[in-house]
């Protein structure tokens, strides 16, 4: 990839990429004062339009990075933004740090709860996608028809509530933590939807990921964010929101090789028939 625009824009300064945790392909501007990271998107992908609206309708919040610029070139979109110091927070879970590990779940609750799911679409103007409650798998031809009927059948629940600013991939994973702070990262996800997107996307991956912390995990998770809010979660809501979560990585894989197909329904099953917290 061509990233002569950022050298020129930022001279004296070395591109490293990052890894730890960002996606798509992130750099850090070496010798960049503050230090900045570049997030480098294909310039058809819409998720770089997601994400520069969402960092910039909480920039200065503290909960995520602090945007500087966003620029393109013919065939990329740059977003630069403040380099966050400190480690992932799934690392925590790799490496059986549980002390740490139970003082990020409560993070993760205090944050949605309390600083990201109290940003409502009715008050704001930002230019982001609505993600609603989602049902079209009729057209996934490679998602076998016992699997659509279950489906259907756990997503015919009705739901109202005013939609807040959701991240979409929320989680460990999208965290960097350092001794007494938690920072959010890659909101190209980012969009107004029911809170319930991100509770039960969190719930969801620890009980995938981590099934022998899970139900201690997500328990510290609900329940604090219990605490700060008065949104309803029920076991009906939670799996139906992470089925729906799944569905919409289906759709973004339509045209995946067939490895990355088999192991999605294999989770789209799984989230069928296991029982999330409640």
């Amino acid at each position: 990839m061509d990233n002569n625009i950022l050298l020129l824009k930022y001279p004296n300064t070395q591109l490293t990429e990052l890894t730890g945790g960002y996606t798509n392909y992130t750099l850090l501007l070496e010798g960049s004062d503050p230090l900045v990271i570049a997030k480098v998107f294909n310039k058809s992908n819409c998720d770089a339009k997601s994400e520069l609206n969402t960092l910039t309708l909480l920039n200065d919040s503290g909960v995520s990075p602090r945007i500087h610029d966003y620029f393109e070139d013919d065939t990329s979109s740059y977003i630069i933004m403040d380099y966050i110091h400190g480690i992932n927070g799934q690392r925590f879970l790799d490496q059986g740090d549980m002390d740490k590990t139970r003082e990020i779940y409560k993070w993760l609750g205090v944050r949605l709860a309390s600083e990201i799911h109290t940003i409502k679409h009715k008050n704001s103007h930002s230019d982001l996608p609505i993600i609603e409650l989602m049902n079209g798998i009729d057209s996934l031809d490679f998602v076998p028809s016992g699997l659509k009927d279950k489906v259907k059948h756990f997503l015919d629940i009705h739901i109202e509530e005013d939609k807040t600013l959701i991240h979409g991939d929320f989680g460990p994973h999208n965290t960097i933590v350092s001794d007494n702070s938690m920072v959010v990262i890659d909101w190209e996800w980012g969009g107004w939807g029911h809170p319930l997107q991100d509770i039960a996307w969190t719930v969801w991956f620890v009980h995938l990921h981590y099934p022998d912390f899970c139900e201690e995990l997500s328990d510290i998770f609900l329940s604090t964010y219990r605490v700060h809010s008065t949104l309803h979660i029920s076991e009906e809501a939670v799996k139906a929101f992470a089925i729906s979560r799944v569905l919409n990585i289906l759709n973004r894989i339509q045209y995946a090789n067939i490895n990355v197909k088999t192991e999605w329904i294999r989770r789209l099953e799984w989230t069928l028939n296991t029982n999330f917290a409640g």
